[in-house]
């Protein structure tokens, strides 16, 4: 089987696992629906599904999501029944803005190829992913599974991904700050953007930005001002709530720079803000002092 390029594939006594990474959106999130580009990057964090003989548990049995991922399956492999038992493994945040939708239907689709032997391209998987994400979040761009399945740092558009190599942004330090679960589904949050004909025009100017941050970043040029600048248009499109709002603004008057990376959250929580400052201890002993669930990452770019 074809694997992403950061994911990860283990066979032992009759048990296949699956490994795959999460995503962050460096910018782009809801112009990218619209057929504006959007940069996506691969984390270390994912998710594991590993496939051996058995049954699923009650609770999987009753999980929507995955028995739509089983029917998925069934329909592009020709199985009539399934018989396994399926354990997943995480540390990969949920309804957080950071891929799990995505990365855990890769990972368990992949793991249930190699147990019923029927080899998926790359292409393959992506296109069922798609197909997951679809089901869940009503429309997806395909930008999730593209750089889930795929990997590296990717520049996304209209179902088309090219990598990009940026040494420089390989050698920073991001921080990744929970800002309460997003109880709305990607899916109304999209819903949200696009019932509104006056949100067109800021999503234009986001789309704008983020060809000028992909024309820096294909000279190797990181410019953090641009999260920014992507911030202030999502707030103004409506889809960052007033907690994430809070804890942006505190870093901001820190001197980092910040932004939700995802489709959002108004109600309560917007999920994980992705940040940067250009002294990152200085910024962790700032977010202890605050009290912050965060974790650190480089980018597998």
């Amino acid at each position: 089987m074809l694997k992403g390029l950061f994911s990860l594939r283990l066979i032992k006594k009759g048990i296949m696992s699956s490994f795959y990474p999460g995503k962050v959106i460096l910018t782009g999130e809801h112009s990218v629906v619209f057929g504006w580009p959007a940069v996506l990057a691969s984390l270390s964090r994912g998710i594991t599904a590993s496939v051996q003989e058995g049954q699923l548990s009650q609770e999987q049995q009753a999980d929507l999501y995955l028995q739509h991922l089983i029917k998925i399956f069934q329909d592009f492999t020709h199985q009539s029944k399934l018989n396994f038992a399926l354990q997943i493994s995480s540390n990969l945040p949920a309804q957080s803005g950071l891929g799990s939708s995505a990365a855990f239907a890769a990972a368990v689709l992949s793991a249930l190829a190699d147990f019923y032997q029927h080899p998926l391209e790359q292409e393959q998987l992506y296109q069922l992913v798609w197909q997951a994400e679809n089901f869940i979040h009503g429309r997806s761009s395909g930008a999730d599974p593209s750089i889930v399945v795929r990997g590296g740092l990717q520049v996304f558009r209209q179902g088309q991904a090219k990598q990009i190599l940026v040494p420089s942004l390989a050698r920073e330090t991001f921080f990744l700050i929970d800002s309460g679960l997003a109880v709305e589904s990607t899916g109304e949050m999209l819903s949200q953007v696009a019932g509104s004909p006056s949100h067109l025009d800021l999503i234009a100017q986001i789309g704008t930005l983020s060809e000028k941050m992909i024309s820096d970043l294909e000279q190797d040029r990181f410019k953090p001002e641009f999260f920014k600048q992507n911030q202030k248009l999502l707030e103004e499109l409506g889809v960052v709530g007033e907690q994430a709002k809070k804890i942006i603004k505190r870093l901001q008057q820190f001197g980092a720079t910040a932004k939700i990376t995802g489709a959002g959250g108004v109600k309560q929580g917007s999920g994980y803000i992705l940040a940067w400052h250009q002294d990152p201890q200085a910024l962790e002993q700032f977010l202890k002092q605050e009290k912050l669930t965060f974790f650190t990452t480089k980018f597998l770019v």
